[in-house]
């Protein structure tokens, strides 16, 4: 069983298949065994993953800074709920607990998570996965992006492969699968 970090928005967005593919991707790692570890929050990405796990039986964890707990509106049913003082020690416990990185859409949060685990990989921190779930073209303009900062010269090709991006839950499925095979293949839990 693996512990897949998930960075997502306290917002469902207006596409409704961004909260469709929430519960999918928490279905997904109940039914195949991994725990969830997220943001804490009961709303948006973030309560429609949480809701789908804990309701396919699955092990959830929650991390959210005091100055959240009540406006994020807390999760109350999650597995292990940890309150933390601030931010950074949000991010800290959530990479220390995690084996695996999933980030689906979401805001200026998600793109901070998100990155931050991409420049310690990058740096040699962690060799943990991280993958980035594209759907509907959602992320479109960052793998354009990160395209342009590898032909600038600003990032290397080698670390341009930190992060696979996805274009479906099936995508991440099969990445689940490559990454974490032990856990996936026996049904192990």
């Amino acid at each position: 069983m693996a512990a897949i970090c998930v960075f997502c928005g306290s917002r469902s967005g207006i596409d409704s298949a961004h909260a469709e593919a929430a519960r999918e991707l928490g279905i997904l790692l109940a039914t195949h065994g991994h725990s969830v570890i997220y943001g804490g929050g009961s709303v948006g990405l973030m309560g429609q993953l949480a809701d789908a796990a804990l309701q396919h039986d699955g092990h959830v964890t929650g991390v959210i800074p005091e100055a959240l707990a009540n406006v994020e509106l807390m999760h109350d049913g999650v597995t292990d709920m940890r309150i933390v003082p601030d931010m950074h020690m949000r991010k800290a416990t959530m990479h220390r607990l995690a084996d695996g990185y999933i980030a689906l859409p979401g805001g200026y949060g998600t793109l901070e998570e998100l990155f931050e685990v991409l420049c310690w990989a990058q740096l040699d921190f962690h060799e943990s996965p991280i993958a980035m779930l594209n759907l509907n073209g959602y992320y479109d303009g960052l793998t354009s992006l990160l395209d342009s900062m590898v032909h600038q010269d600003f990032l290397n090709p080698p670390h341009d492969g930190l992060l696979t991006t996805a274009s479906s839950i099936a995508d991440l499925d099969f990445w689940l699968k490559q990454n974490f095979s032990a856990s996936v293949a026996t049904g192990e839990n």
